[in-house]
């Protein structure tokens, strides 16, 4: 430090080092100027102004270096070697350019702090051959441990002051010129303090040795091209300064007629912003104007967004609340200056706008609930991540026992009314997690999380119909209706969302099957049943295909006198190996499946047409009797349908008598209804079988066109000697008499049976008359009995 300050003090003019100091900040200052005019110009110019650039920095650095060398007396006879000098001049312009080379157009830091340590390296070559050029009357020592640490010290400011010079934020921006000045200072004067001279009068000047005072008048030419160039600079700056401020307000003008918030920045620093963002932020335009972007986006850094493409990002308002926006950043140049333009979209209504969406597509319209693709997606969520780590769940599945009487008296809107209750009433019962979905129609389903408690899942089901069975009050009316539920836990053993659906479906048929208002947990029992059922499924089909379906013929008497008055057609099943089945065995499946409507249209036809056959055998007034499937009377065609079967068998439509069953009616359909009056209308006979053995109510002897009740055999079995089944059968007849309607049993078997009903029902059928049987037996049956009757006349 000493040797330091002894080098600045007594070696040197002061005059001339202040000098030198001054040319060191003009020519940097000149050369920063025109740098940042070639980047605000395109190509020819831009390159000239490079160029300028590229000499005004290298003259700089030589002019400072030679200044300070003038200033420098070292008591005995000095010069400079010309060639050297020039050379010195030469190698700092091409090594500050090599460097400039490095780091133009690069956006790496790392590239740009080495451009800037190629720029010392050439400022330290053109120091030390300058000072090589520095020839005196002796000899010249140099202490090397102090040049590497001047050198040492000197490389690292000059690629911080590259990188600082171009940097978008103002304050880093500026200090690159005072970190420039600092890395050439300290390189001259510590390469000065490194220098001791030997005045040595038997060493010889160079011939060719200019004198100092030759070279002061050329460095004071470079010194003063420099401060032209400098002012030219400062020209130029201010000229691109007033430019920038016009078409800032200009482009600020035109996007104070933009929707969109914009922010016109210089860096991180907002220059002005539009009225959008104003509102869009809630600060005042002037509040705006010398904030950073960090402080409207904390999250987001926006200059190292790709130019051009939209990201989301959160804005922070002046009421500390984040709005979502999307941000667009552009580059612009104004007045040949970048600025970067950040625009603003304000996203509430559009995420406003797809959460509706979201909940429109996910949502059940009428009810609110989850709909049948959300819930889908989340039992199949449930299910992966059973199959995953086995975590449990439970699904219920709930279908509505009664909705459809309640629709028909209340109409569709007050059929809605009661969905919506019910569904309010069985969200209030399962909190999220827990999902509720409505899958359609009047079925619901549940899904509970973290559990596959049977208990627990029952339970919860057996809460779900209690809250159901709560009268509903729509529009002045009491509505009363109840649900049957499947449950279906996850299993120990994995399975699919197909095979969870059918478990619970097939636990809520069940339900539906044994009395309804139910809960039914699926046991392997239900799959092996309905197991079952597909195999009979497939047999019936192969039995249709195959013509393995006859239809049998069991007799109907006339109490009084045991005459033959009618048949019911029942069908068997020739099954080839087994024999004939009985109905018990497959009716069931057949009258769920898609033979129901074909082997119903087949059974009228054939009874129709046996029937006629009897009737012009001689049985004239031989009445017919065919059970109907459900699925026939539900549909539209069925009324014309008897009517052609009618007309192309030639039977009369008082010979026919189509039998109903509780399982039809209590559908409560209004095709039902309608086609049955149809059928009455045109004088075809309708009675209802097994009467009093389900849950038909005894309105319906009211509302239905029936002629004829059917008594169930099981009131009949004991009729000899129950008391209750003797009072059962006397209501039912006096109740069949009240309401005009005739009556007949079933299931007789023994002469006492029918004695004991002699007297209280015109007709009966049963074993004690005949079995079921084929045409052929029956149709001899009837004409035994025609013969006993001519007989009988004749006689």
């Amino acid at each position: 430090m000493d040797l330091l300050l002894t080098c600045l003090g007594v070696l040197n003019d002061p005059t001339l080092l202040t000098l030198a100091a001054i040319v060191c900040v003009i020519g940097v200052h000149g050369s920063f100027s025109v740098a940042r005019q070639a980047g605000r110009c395109e190509g020819a110019a831009r390159r000239k102004w490079a160029v300028l650039s590229l000499v005004a920095s290298g003259c700089t650095a030589w002019a400072t270096h030679m200044v300070a060398l003038l200033a420098f007396q070292p008591g005995m006879q000095s010069g400079f070697e010309p060639v050297t000098t020039v050379l010195s001049l030469v190698l700092a312009i091409l090594g500050i350019g090599a460097g400039l080379m490095l780091t133009l157009g690069r956006r790496e830091r790392w590239r740009r702090f080495g451009g800037g340590v190629v720029i010392g390296l050439g400022v330290t070559v053109l120091h030390y051959v300058g000072q090589a050029a520095y020839v005196v009357r002796g000899y010249v020592y140099w202490d090397h441990e102090l040049v590497a640490t001047t050198i040492l010290i000197s490389l690292p400011l000059f690629g911080l002051a590259t990188l600082a010079s171009v940097e978008r934020k103002r304050m880093v921006n500026l200090m690159g010129a005072p970190l420039l000045v600092s890395g050439i200072g300290i390189l001259h004067l510590g390469g000065m303090a490194a220098m001791t001279l030997q005045f040595d009068p038997r060493v010889p000047l160079p011939a060719w040795t200019v004198a100092p005072e030759h070279l002061a008048p050329i460095v004071a030419i470079v010194s003063f091209g420099l401060l032209s160039i400098a002012v030219v600079g400062v020209r130029l700056t201010l000229n691109a300064k007033a430019k920038l401020r016009t078409e800032r307000m200009r482009l600020g003008e035109l996007a104070n007629l933009a929707l969109e918030g914009l922010a016109i920045c210089e860096g991180e620093r907002i220059i002005t912003a539009n009225d959008s963002l104003a509102k869009l932020s809630g600060f005042r335009r002037a509040e705006l104007t010398g904030m950073t972007l960090g402080t409207l986006l904390p999250k987001l850094d926006c200059l190292s967004l790709p130019e051009r493409e939209e990201t989301d990002a959160d804005l922070l308002s002046v009421f500390g609340d984040l709005v979502p926006v999307r941000v667009l950043r552009s580059d612009v140049r104004l007045a040949g200056r970048l600025q970067t333009v950040i625009a603003f979209r304000d996203q509430r209504e559009r995420l406003r706008s797809e959460a509706r969406i979201r909940t429109l597509a996910f949502s059940d319209a009428l009810t609110g609930l989850a709909n049948r693709p959300l819930f889908h997606d989340t039992l199949a969520e449930l299910v992966a991540r059973n199959l995953a780590d086995g975590s449990p769940f439970s699904l219920l599945v709930v279908d509505l026992d009664g909705f459809k009487g309640v629709n028909d008296a209340l109409g569709h809107a007050g059929g809605d009314a009661v969905l919506r209750v019910v569904a309010e009433r069985v969200r209030t019962l399962i909190e999220p997690p827990h999902l509720v979905a409505r899958l359609g129609g009047d079925e619901f389903a549940v899904l509970l999380h973290g559990s596959a408690d049977p208990l627990r899942a029952t339970a919860v089901a057996q809460r779900i119909i209690e809250a159901i069975e709560e009268p509903i009050t729509v529009e002045h009316q009491i509505a009363h209706i109840s649900a049957s539920v499947g449950v279906m836990p996850s299993q120990v053993e994995p399975i699919g969302v197909a095979d969870l659906l059918a478990g619970a479906d097939l636990a809520l048929y069940d339900a539906k099957a044994n009395g309804r208002a139910r809960v039914r947990l699926f046991t392997p029992e239900l799959r092996q049943a309905s197991n079952d059922r597909r195999g009979v499924a497939e047999d019936l089909q192969e039995a249709w295909d195959g013509r393995h379906f006859e239809l049998y013929y069991q007799p109907q008497v006339a109490l009084d006198d045991g005459r033959i008055v009618g048949a019911e057609a029942l069908i068997r099943w020739n099954y080839p190996y087994v024999g004939v089945l009985s109905p018990a065995a497959f009716l069931s499946v057949l009258e769920a499946g898609h033979l129901a409507l074909p082997v119903g249209d087949w059974i009228l036809r054939t009874a129709c047409r046996d029937a006629m056959r009897l009737r012009n055998a001689g049985q004239a007034d031989f009445r017919i009797g065919v059970n109907l499937f459900a699925a026939q009377l539900r549909a539209p065609g069925f009324v014309q349908q008897v009517e052609d079967v009618l007309r192309a068998t030639g039977l009369p439509a008082s010979a026919l008598e189509l039998e109903i069953t509780e399982n039809i009616v209590l559908r409560n359909e209004r095709v039902i209804e309608a086609n049955l009056s149809r059928l009455r209308a045109m004088d075809v006979a309708i009675a209802f079988d097994d009467f009093g053995t389900g849950f038909a109510s005894l309105t319906m002897l009211k509302t239905l066109p029936i002629t004829r009740l059917k008594i169930d055999r099981s009131f009949i079995r004991d009729i000899e000697t129950d008391e209750k089944d003797q009072g059962i059968v006397d209501a039912i007849v006096r109740m069949a008499q009240g309401c005009r309607l005739d009556v007949i049993a079933e299931g007789i078997e023994t002469p006492g049976q029918a004695d004991r009903l002699r007297g209280r029902v015109a007709e009966a059928q049963g074993y004690l008359f005949g079995k079921p049987m084929r045409f052929a037996a029956f149709e001899a049956l009837c004409g035994t009995q025609s013969r006993r009757c001519d007989k009988r006349l004749i006689a």
